[in-house]
C-alpha cells in the first residue's frame, strides 16, 4: 500500500514537474517575442535566482492543487452557515479546471486572521459555456446573501473566476450585490495558454482575445459599483501574455513579483494584499455633491 502511494506521488509530482516546465518554456519564448504585451505595470527585471525558486513554488503549488482536488468532496459538502451576523461575507471563486478545494489554505488563512464569514465555491464543469458557469456563480453568491444577510459580498476570484464574475455583473444580475472584487491572475483579455485546451466551452471562450473576450472587454471593465482590484505577476505561466492580467477601468492593479499561477493561492505576500484590498476604503462620490454639480 505504501509503495503504492508512493509510486502515485511520484507519478504527480513527475506530471506537475514537467507541466512547470513546458508552461515556463512557453512564457520565456512570450517574454521573448511578445516584448510590448509582456511588460506590466509595477515590472522588476526577472532574475535568474529568484525565478528558479518561484518556478520550484510554482511546482509544489500545482502538486498540492492536484492532491487537493478529491477535498472538493468534503468541502462543497459543509454546510453554509452565517459565522459572524453583520459582516460582509468573502467569497472564493476558482478557475479553470478548479474546485473549491483550491481555496483550502487561503479560507484557513483569512479565518485565521480574522475574516470569518469566508466561503469557497465550485462551479462545474468547465467543459460548458462560460455564460452558464457565469450563472453558476451568480447562484452561489444570491445563496450565501440569503444565508448571511448581507446586502454585498466580497468576491477573491482566481483565474478565470474574474472574466466569469464580470459577466455575471454585466449580464445576469449581479450588479449590485458585490461591494469588493479581487481578482487573482485573472486573464482579462483571455490565455494563449487556452490554445492547448480543446475549445470546449470555456476552454475555447478563455483564449487570448476570443470572440467571447472581445464582447465583454467592450462594455465597462470594472461594471456596476464594486470596487475592482487585480493582483497579477509578470511571472503567471498560465497568463499569457502578461498584460492580459491587467484590468482597466476604475481597477487598482497590484503587480506580485516571481508568483507562479497557482502559487498566487499560497502566498503570504498575495494574502497581505488581499487583505488590503478588502480593507481598503476607496473615496466614493457624494450623491448629494453630484446632485448639486447636476
Amino acid at each position: 500500500m505504501l509503495q503504492l502511494i508512493g509510486l502515485l506521488l511520484g507519478l504527480v509530482l513527475l506530471g506537475t514537474g514537467l507541466q512547470t516546465l513546458a508552461f515556463y518554456a512557453i512564457w520565456y519564448y512570450e517574454r521573448r517575442t511578445s516584448t510590448e504585451l509582456a511588460v506590466v505595470p509595477g515590472e522588476t527585471p526577472v532574475r535568474m535566482l529568484p525565478g528558479a525558486i518561484g518556478m520550484l513554488a510554482e511546482w509544489a503549488a500545482m502538486t498540492v492543487l492536484v492532491l487537493s482536488y478529491p477535498l472538493r468532496l468534503l468541502h462543497d459538502a459543509s454546510p453554509v452557515k452565517d459565522r459572524a451576523p453583520g459582516t460582509t461575507p468573502v467569497i472564493l471563486v476558482h478557475g479553470y479546471g478548479g474546485d473549491s478545494a483550491n481555496f483550502l489554505w487561503l479560507q484557513w488563512r483569512l479565518k485565521r486572521r480574522g475574516w470569518r464569514n469566508v466561503y469557497a465555491v465550485s462551479y462545474t464543469p468547465p467543459t460548458i459555456d462560460a455564460r452558464k458557469l457565469a450563472a453558476q456563480v451568480r447562484d452561489h453568491v444570491e445563496k450565501v446573501l440569503q444565508v448571511t444577510g448581507a446586502r454585498k459580498a466580497h468576491l477573491v476570484c482566481h483565474s478565470m473566476g474574474g472574466p466569469l464574475t464580470r459577466y455575471a455583473l454585466h449580464h445576469l444580475g449581479l450588479a449590485g450585490k458585490l461591494d469588493k472584487v479581487v481578482t487573482l491572475g485573472s486573464p482579462h483579455a483571455g490565455s494563449r495558454i487556452a490554445n492547448l485546451f480543446p475549445a470546449l466551452g470555456a476552454a475555447g471562450q478563455m483564449r487570448y482575445n476570443s470572440p467571447f473576450i472581445q464582447a465583454l472587454n467592450a462594455l465597462d471593465p470594472t461594471p456596476g459599483d464594486a470596487t475592482f482590484y487585480s493582483i497579477y505577476s509578470n511571472f503567471d505561466d498560465f497568463v499569457l501574455p502578461s498584460n492580459t492580467a491587467v484590468l482597466g477601468g476604475n481597477a487598482t492593479n497590484i503587480h506580485v513579483p516571481y508568483h507562479g499561477h497557482c502559487a498566487l493561492l499560497y502566498s503570504g505576500a498575495v494574502l497581505r494584499e488581499i487583505e488590503r484590498c478588502l480593507k481598503h476604503q476607496p473615496q466614493r462620490p457624494d450623491p448629494a455633491m453630484e446632485e448639486q454639480a447636476s
